[in-house]
Order: C-alpha cells, then sequence, then structure tokens
C-alpha cells in the first residue's frame, strides 16, 4: 500500500520573534508497506515483513501509524512478479562475466 498523507513540522525549538515565524505549511509524506491493521481513526503499515510464509510466526518491523484524517491518497500496489520468481529468473541468478 502507498499512502500520502500530511503530517506536521517539527517543533522549533528556540525562541523567535513572532515576525520571523516558520512558514504556514505541512509536511507531504508518502508511506509504502504492509497495511496491518485498520480501524476508524488510524491505518498501519509495515514496511519490512520476515518469516511471511511461517503463519502465526510472520514478524514486522518498522511499523507506522497514521490517523485516518490525515491520509491524502491510498493507492494498492499489485506485486508483478513474486519473490520467488524473482530469486529464481535466470538474469538475476547467473554470474556476470567480467571482460
Amino acid at each position: 500500500m502507498l499512502v500520502e498523507w500530511e503530517d506536521s513540522a517539527q517543533p522549533i525549538s528556540s525562541w523567535r520573534y513572532l515576525n520571523d515565524v516558520p512558514a504556514l505549511n505541512v509536511v507531504e509524506c508518502v508511506s509504502v508497506g504492509w497495511m496491518v491493521g485498520k480501524n476508524d481513526s488510524v491505518i498501519m503499515l509495515a514496511p519490512n515483513i520476515g518469516d511471511c510464509k511461517n503463519g502465526e510466526g510472520a514478524q514486522g518491523s518498522g511499523f507506522i501509524r497514521i490517523p485516518q484524517a490525515a491520509i491524502t491518497r491510498m493507492v494498492k500496489l499489485e506485486e508483478s512478479i513474486s519473490s520467488d520468481d524473482l530469486l529464481s529468473h535466470p538474469d538475476l541468478t547467473r554470474k556476470q562475466q567480467v571482460s
């Protein structure tokens, strides 16, 4: 899943004059990962999945929770070639000759 969303900018900790405040912009973000959770308030993506063929033993890392209200667009990504096919593809597994 590809998710475009808006976030607040990092707070500026130093004192500034009010006539020199930062621009009033949101931070436009893009996150990609497997959707591993969703409710009315938030979605959760995991960009890294391990041991995924192990059913109950599958693992994830890098979880990010994105508020539904911040999401501007979601795109379901389609896998064009399976990872097993990719690993066994002759052009990718053959050792390249050095001339």
